[in-house]
């Protein structure tokens, strides 16, 4: 495969070539007009598929993020967190989107590769107070998408430390500014409505931090990188093509350009939400999505057996509608940045993956097994790659939570047990 190494200058040409040469044949028909920003499947997709194949589905996800900020009249932040082990792409997609100097993005994202949720809000000792609001984060974010490209630490760390970080993440999140008080400089923050949304990535969560989320409440929403372990034969050709340092150049710049002509085209708040049309059907789908979120993620309650601690019940789940209208916003951005004034089928298996993306991370490889069918316990097994008593475990867990039915196996005749979506999540059946 042979080196591109494109130029912005490149990807500026291809640009307004794909302009003056696209003509009727660009047009939208549903819209009936000229494209007003150059096509993603055009400018970002072909790059992003020749680099990193695996990773579109993330770098829409992201693309959706950031262009939810066109939308009019928001008044919740947008959180999308991505997710997988280390080496498997993650932090590729992010640095797609940092913006360089002077390149106008700077204008719509923040770069923050480490910061402390303490940093919204400065109470510095080191700082007179009249000097403090030059160093608070959150009036900097306003309007803005910030992009942190390594939020493992914040998840990490003794309990009391991120039970904090969480309770002012939280406030941050609700979009409606944030105060705290202090012995040093008192009372310190913003009392007005301050929106921007943020987009990260961390490796895999912890068991405990997910039990920590569902207590304290959460506003992030996740999406799980795919994580595949490649062939030989596939590291061999990564190995000759030596295309590293030219695949984050061109598939960066392209993003920029893509973000810098979408936003003079759509700047932010511009977009009526109500001009991307959701029928009544994809409003139910979204609705029912942010149903099975809530409730496959609260908390479970366990007790301790001998060595072992059993899950025996189930809390309510946090309510849904703060999640119906994140997911609104991300189906809408994406519409948006496809430059569509509907919302497709495309747009609702980003909120598909989203939402199972969100649930902790053991139960996922379940839930997506089961949309094509019943799920014993061997299957749950080889499935999690964990021992039969974690799998029993696992499998109990989505009975509590109300997400499956359990049909129990008879230990006499090596029955496993068995577990099938309940009737109230068969619309998320997809075949076999």
């Amino acid at each position: 495969m042979a080196k591109i190494g494109l130029s912005k200058n490149d990807l500026s040409s291809a640009s307004d070539e794909m302009f003056s040469d696209i003509g009727s044949k660009a047009r939208n028909p549903l819209l009936n007009r000229e494209p007003e920003f150059p096509s993603v499947t055009h400018l970002v997709d072909p790059l992003v598929n020749l680099y990193y194949s695996g990773l579109l589905g993330s770098v829409h996800a992201c693309l959706a993020v950031v262009g939810s900020m066109a939308l009019k009249g928001r008044t919740k932040p947008l959180s999308l967190i991505l997710e997988t082990p280390s080496g498997y792409g993650k932090t590729a997609v992010v640095q797609m989107f940092f913006p360089s100097t002077d390149s106008g993005v700077e204008d719509f994202i923040y770069r923050s590769d480490k910061f402390s949720p303490k940093s919204f809000v400065s109470h510095a000792a080191n700082l007179k107070r009249h000097q403090l609001a030059d160093v608070d984060l959150l009036p900097k974010l306003e309007n803005k998408v910030l992009i942190t490209k390594e939020l493992a630490p914040l998840f990490r760390g003794r309990e009391d430390e991120m039970q904090d970080n969480f309770s002012m993440l939280i406030s941050v999140l609700d979009g409606k500014g944030f105060t705290s008080d202090t012995g040093m400089h008192g009372q310190r923050g913003y009392q007005r409505n301050i929106v921007f949304n943020w987009i990260g990535a961390t490796t895999p969560l912890p068991m405990k931090v997910h039990h920590m989320m569902s207590q304290l409440g959460t506003r992030l929403l996740f999406y799980e990188v795919p994580a595949n372990p490649p062939t030989e034969d596939e590291l061999v050709g990564y190995a000759l093509a030596e295309q590293a340092s030219s695949a984050e150049v061109d598939c960066q710049c392209a993003v920029e350009l893509f973000l810098s002509e979408f936003f003079r085209a759509r700047p932010v708040g511009s977009v009526p939400p109500s001009s991307i049309r959701l029928t009544e059907p994809q409003q139910r789908e979204i609705a029912r999505w942010a149903q099975f979120l809530v409730a496959a993620r609260a908390e479970i309650v366990s007790e301790k057996n001998g060595s072992n601690w059993t899950p025996v019940a189930a809390m309510r789940p946090e309510g849904p509608w703060k999640v119906v209208t994140y997911f609104q916003d991300l189906a809408r951005g994406h519409a948006v940045i496809c430059d569509r004034d509907y919302v497709d089928a495309s747009d609702l298996s980003i909120i598909a993956d989203v939402a199972i993306s969100s649930i902790p991370g053991h139960l996922r490889p379940l839930v997506r097994a089961l949309r094509r069918g019943s799920v014993n316990t061997g299957e749950a097994e080889r499935l999690c790659g964990v021992t039969a008593p974690t799998a029993r475990n696992y499998i109990t867990q989505l009975s509590l939570l109300r997400i499956v039915k359990l049909a129990a196996g008879a230990p006499k005749t090596n029955k496993p047990d068995t577990i099938t979506l309940l009737d109230l999540y068969n619309w998320m059946k997809v075949g076999p």
